[in-house]
């Protein structure tokens, strides 16, 4: 019953018994007075002894037809209880939303903010003459991006590039002693790029192009190479 107080004490959850006590061998209750069911645990047990139940309480011991009883009360606990099982996203971690199936948080992973595989990377070889800003070029391009997914608005709905879905960084290049290589950096980069690609990943994203093979770095490559390059051409 759930208006018991030892059924509130001992964490007995409220069960409908008529059904239970229906059945063949169940005990059945002497009056309409409460019918507390308890299992063999000793925490149980002790809160049982604590509560010292009164004679109107009439309490199922260890017997074979209390325990088909406790079987049958399980069963029924079991089918009417909501499991709370909670799934998250492996990227968000612990402090991320929770979500009730695993559809449902696959379904954010897939999108997830955290989730970045990609981005853009702003080469610049002359980044001490201080005419360009990564950040306004970068913007620009998210701009241009944003003005184009408008036009799809029917059948993307809510596209919009933003830093953190669409990140860019200026990556540790060699950089240029005079006003005139730009374009054989340029060359070179883009070319070094396509030979060895570096593996853009969720990592490499955050840590803004550092990994394991030092594929970005001022000393990259030295300036005899672009020399050559420029010979070549």
């Amino acid at each position: 019953d759930a208006s018991s107080p030892l059924a509130n004490q001992t964490g007995v959850a409220p069960l409908s018994l008529t059904p239970i006590l229906d059945g063949a061998g169940c005990v059945q209750p002497e009056s309409g007075h409460d019918v507390v069911v308890v299992d063999d645990k000793p925490e149980t047990m002790q809160s049982i002894e604590q509560a010292k139940p009164t004679e109107q309480s009439t309490v199922v011991t260890d017997t074979p037809a209390a325990r088909k009883c406790i079987l049958l009360a399980k069963i029924e606990a079991a089918a009417n209880k909501k499991q709370e099982v909670q799934w998250q996203c492996e990227y968000c971690g612990e402090a991320g939303p929770k979500y009730e199936t695993f559809d449902l948080a696959l379904e954010h992973e897939s999108t997830c903010d955290e989730n970045i595989d990609w981005c853009m990377i702003h080469f610049d070889s002359g980044k001490h003459f201080k005419l360009h800003k990564s950040t306004e070029v970068l913007g620009n391009i998210r701009k241009y991006l944003n003005a184009a997914a408008a036009d799809y608005e029917s059948t993307h709905p809510g596209v919009i590039f933003t830093t953190k879905n669409m990140p860019g960084f200026s990556a540790a290049v060699p950089q240029q002693d005079n006003a005139k290589d730009c374009g054989v950096y340029m060359l070179e980069m883009a070319e070094r790029m396509m030979r060895n690609t570096p593996q853009i990943d969720n990592e490499f994203v955050k840590k803004k192009g550092a990994s394991k093979n030092n594929f970005f770095g001022s000393n990259s490559f030295n300036k005899d190479v672009v020399v050559q390059k420029r010979d070549d051409i």
